[in-house]
């Protein structure tokens, strides 16, 4: 069985209900304690075994100076002595290699998984919404790779998914319209009746950042587990409930 060394982030999608911040920016970084949504996303990637992550969105080009290293910004905060900032720039770069696709028309999560097709290639691979986090003793995509490796099926979790390559086979005969994102209903279907995907719950807290209020109430409980900030979070919350 190959080793499942992929994985691709569907970030494509307008996320219009939280505009106007998506207009001009990609809701990989929205931020969660001064950490963008991507980073947690190639951390639990990483962290799982993934080598190579292909991220498909609408705002390439801030994408990739996130992920890029910046010889000239490296020099500037050297000069003023600020090393933790370096470090965590070349934490994060070393993280995984990052390849980048733009689609700018919101076509749907599963037209973003075939556009992908020539740098997955032929081997299996992870697919991660890019709204949804996990918190778990073990990462979740290693939790999906661990099941795929017993019983060697498609794997189906919220928002999280384990496709075999055979699946580009099944994707070049959909068909894609424009705004709608319901070409998985018949992809799942049709892996049912060859009796080709496994369900799965993650085991671990599942967070949702693609509206105003869950994005709220992940930051939240983000911050009071925080051991610089969540003691005097939680006195201010406290305060202000009263």
């Amino acid at each position: 069985m190959q080793k499942v060394r992929k994985a691709i982030i569907a970030a494509a999608g307008l996320n219009s209900r939280m505009y106007p911040y998506t207009k001009v920016e990609s809701k990989l970084f929205l931020q969660i304690l001064n950490k963008p949504v991507v980073e947690y996303i190639i951390e639990e990637l990483a962290s799982s075994g993934i080598e190579e992550v292909i991220i498909v969105s609408n705002h390439i080009s801030k994408i990739k100076r996130f992920f890029s290293k910046d010889k000239e910004l490296n020099a500037l905060l050297k000069k003023l002595k600020k090393e933790s900032a370096i470090n965590k720039f070349r934490r994060i770069e070393s993280l995984c290699k990052v390849n980048t696709i733009g689609q700018y028309e919101p076509m749907g999560w599963m037209h973003e998984v075939w556009h992908a097709r020539d740098y997955v290639k032929d081997e299996p691979f992870i697919v991660t919404f890019s709204d949804v986090l996990y918190r778990s003793k073990v990462p979740a995509a290693k939790q999906i790779i661990e099941k795929f490796e017993k019983n060697n099926k498609n794997i189906r979790a919220q928002g999280r998914f384990l496709f075999k390559p055979e699946i580009f086979k099944t994707l070049q005969n959909e068909r894609y319209n424009l705004g709608e994102d319901n070409v998985d209903v018949n992809i799942f279907e049709k892996l049912s009746e060859n009796n080709d995907v496994f369900n799965m719950n993650i085991k671990g807290k599942f967070y949702n950042v693609g509206d105003p209020l869950s994005y709220m109430k992940t930051e939240t409980e983000f911050a009071l587990e925080d051991k610089n900030i969540g003691k005097e979070y939680r006195k201010f919350l406290k305060s202000i409930v009263k």
